[in-house]
């Protein structure tokens, strides 16, 4: 069963309706631990053991992982933003991007990728998960085999999340620095009754039912590697 690919179906760190601050300092205490072998605050690890303490991560730009969702509607399907660039043209995405260094430095690997797969998803769409982080579920790409370890080493971490007709973005909300620029509330291009509030990179967005046309459709996002892992988590082989 597909409960097998997930590290959890919440997160450890969630307490009940926290303010952010709290939240994120309760997370470091809970999920990160304190003392490395020179005293040092220990900034997450990978499933071989690795620690990365504070003085090792850079603190400014980017850190070289990158956080992508995986947004499913309980009827509607799969939810794919569009965007234009300059050199692929007209294409399909999944909600993410890169993770900050300043998130890696202040809360660790595992817990900084899920804080950039809430930020990105919140930026691109408008949902809101930040105060429900336990709705971006985990993909353990590792227990899935060759291809799956090879996204990992590749630094993408994915994470589900089931929506329902609940979350439809209702109102415009502020971007980075508060700016509205370019935001919009927008229908989706399959017609269904559900908004998002779009970013001003992206020029629409659709819901596809099926998992290998969804997987289809994100291929020229992010090299490939966004189409595997869609195939890999609905448990499809590449065609």
């Amino acid at each position: 069963g597909q409960k097998s690919f997930f590290e959890g179906e919440t997160s450890p760190c969630v307490d009940s309706a926290p303010p952010q601050s709290s939240f994120m300092g309760g997370c470091l205490a809970r999920c990160l631990g304190m003392g490395g072998d020179k005293g040092e605050v220990l900034l997450g690890s990978d499933r071989d053991g690795s620690v990365h303490p504070a003085s090792s991560l850079p603190s400014r730009g980017r850190s070289g992982f990158r956080s992508f969702v995986v947004v499913k509607h309980a009827r509607h399907g799969f939810m794919l933003l569009e965007a234009t660039k300059a050199r692929k043209g007209r294409l399909f995405q999944l909600p993410g991007g890169h993770v900050d260094a300043e998130e890696l430095a202040a809360h660790g690997e595992r817990e900084a990728c899920r804080v950039a797969a809430a930020r990105e998803l919140v930026e691109e769409t408008g949902l809101d998960m930040r105060e429900s982080m336990h709705r971006l579920v985990p993909v353990d790409m590792q227990a899935m085999g060759d291809k799956g370890h090879k996204l990992h080493q590749s630094r993408r971490r994915y994470y589900r999340l089931d929506i329902n007709d609940s979350d439809s973005v209702e109102d415009i909300m502020t971007g980075p620095g508060g700016s509205l620029r370019g935001r919009r509330l927008a229908t989706p291009l399959s017609m269904e009754d559900f908004r998002l509030c779009l970013s001003h990179e992206h020029t629409g967005f659709k819901f596809e039912r099926d998992g290998a046309a969804a997987a289809e459709a994100v291929e020229k996002h992010s090299g490939g590697y966004n189409k595997q892992a869609v195939l890999l988590i609905e448990g499809l082989r590449d065609v």
